[in-house]
């Protein structure tokens, strides 16, 4: 029966109820007493209670519902859409076995395997022409610049000339004696008793003056100036009389060799002469070799100090040029103690450089520094470089050192669900075409695309690949290929 309350207000007194359906209701309209409409009014009003209370509950019931359904949406990053009864496209792959490099990453910085220092010999001579700069590349023997040789050759013609007189001695000497020399010889004796005679004649004439004045002096007649410059004539003429007998003596002597022929002992001097007059060319030969100063190795310049004017020296080691000998360069590389045991020589080092995408190279390690550093408790590792690169000396780079390859099952990462306990989420397929999903224990990333299983699968085990993120355990599909 249908019922509508028609007027919340009683009509004279009274409440009354109208029906509405006369098929159900046989009862006229009938009146309702106050006590019976107090009544009815309290079993409303419990009535209202009672469904307010299960409203709640129910509405309680749904946000918890809604609560604990998000909470595990967010705790587990896996994506499941539930099943439906057509199959999920996916991709499948195999796993398999991957090569896997241990390796250690350090860094560190080139430098040159041997610097070889370019200096000049020569000093106090000017800088006139500079042939190479810094980076170009030289061979051994190479010109790199030239000194001022003005006063050297100078100095080499007159040295020259010593050696054409000095040589021309010795042949005169080992020639003998000619006429002519004879006859000068004997002119000379003939001239020097001349002034031999002379002088003892003019030396007696002194004397003599001199004896008088002595006289004349002691009577009065003359002053004792006088006197003195007769006694100083004298001793003139007996020093003229000494040097005119020695020069006698000498002219006397050169005519009596003359006679007998050259002494031995003249010839051996004469060839004395002539060898040193030669050691002088050579010496003045060196010195203009130094004035051309040449690459002592094949490399490539690092440093120039030479400028065109500057004047060298030899006493400060001024360094003119510095070579890397052979291009060679070396990696030095700073790594932790802890980790020196696991490198070899002969390992593979991958070299590059984070400010620089070009540098990308590969060395060799070729020896491990014995010594290392108290504080920072590190090891200098030497890796040697390839010829030709464009690293420079004082670069600093990072490296991977390779120092074992082991086989390791792998998988593409698309195909695992990385999971909140850290391990991973595959799923296996299964031969009637249904997948099932299998927890994984995961290793290193291998590169960019492949991660390490560590246990969970095995090797050619098949797995989806693509659609992954819509599947469940037991999920219906579809394998394609790509």
């Amino acid at each position: 029966m249908t019922q509508k309350w028609e007027d919340s207000q009683p009509k004279n007194g009274k409440l009354f109820v109208t029906s509405n359906d006369s098929k159900k209701n046989d009862f006229p309209n009938r009146e309702i007493s106050p006590q019976t409409q107090e009544k009815k009014q309290g079993n409303n009003l419990i009535l209202g209670l009672l469904l307010g209370v299960i409203g709640t509950f129910i509405i309680m019931k749904v946000i918890e519902t809604k609560t604990s359904t998000t909470a595990n949406n967010v705790s587990t990053p896996q994506t499941q859409i539930p099943a439906t009864s057509s199959s999920q496209t996916i991709t499948t792959v195999k796993a398999q076995i991957t090569q896997i490099a241990n390796k250690v990453e350090t860094t560190g910085t080139v430098s040159a395997f041997e610097l070889i220092p370019v200096m000049s010999s020569a000093s106090n001579l000017q800088i006139k022409e500079v042939l190479v700069d810094e980076g170009d590349i030289v061979a051994q023997g190479d010109i790199l610049l030239r000194l001022d040789d003005t006063i050297l050759k100078a100095e080499l013609a007159q040295a020259q000339a010593g050696v054409s007189q000095s040589q021309a001695r010795l042949a005169e000497l080992k020639a003998g004696t000619r006429k002519e020399e004879l006859a000068r010889a004997k002119e000379n004796v003939t001239f020097a008793q001349a002034e031999v005679n002379q002088a003892q004649s003019d030396l007696q004439l002194a004397v003599t003056r001199l004896e008088r004045n002595k006289q004349l002096e002691a009577e009065g007649a003359i002053p004792r100036d006088r006197l003195d410059e007769f006694i100083n004539n004298k001793l003139s003429q007996e020093s003229n009389l000494i040097q005119a007998r020695a020069r006698l003596a000498e002219a006397k002597q050169r005519l009596q060799e003359l006679e007998a022929g050259e002494r031995e002992e003249v010839i051996t001097q004469a060839e004395a002469n002539l060898r040193e007059a030669k050691a002088r060319v050579k010496l003045i030969q060196a010195r203009l070799a130094e004035t051309i100063i040449t690459a002592p190795t094949g490399g490539k310049i690092a440093e120039r100090n030479a400028r065109v004017g500057d004047v060298t020296s030899s006493f400060n080691s001024q360094k003119l040029f510095t070579i890397i000998e052979d291009k060679r360069l070396e990696l030095q590389l700073k790594v932790p103690e802890n980790q020196l045991k696991d490198i070899k020589t002969g390992q593979v080092v991958n070299i590059y450089s984070s400010a620089n995408d070009n540098i990308q190279l590969k060395g060799k390690v070729r020896d491990i520094n014995p010594i290392i550093d108290s504080e920072s408790r590190q090891g200098i590792v030497n890796v040697d470089l390839p010829p030709d690169t464009n690293l420079q000396p004082g670069m600093f780079v990072q490296a991977t050192i390779i120092t074992s390859i082991k086989p390791s099952l792998t998988v593409p990462m698309a195909a695992v669900l990385p999971q909140v306990d850290g391990k991973g989420l595959v799923y296996t397929l299964q031969t009637d075409n249904t997948v099932k999903s299998q927890p994984v224990t995961l290793g290193e990333i291998i590169g960019n695309d492949r991660v390490e299983i560590l246990s969970g699968l095995e090797v050619g085990d098949t797995i989806a690949l693509q659609g992954v993120n819509y599947l469940q355990d037991g999920s219906q599909v579809k394998v394609v290929t790509n």
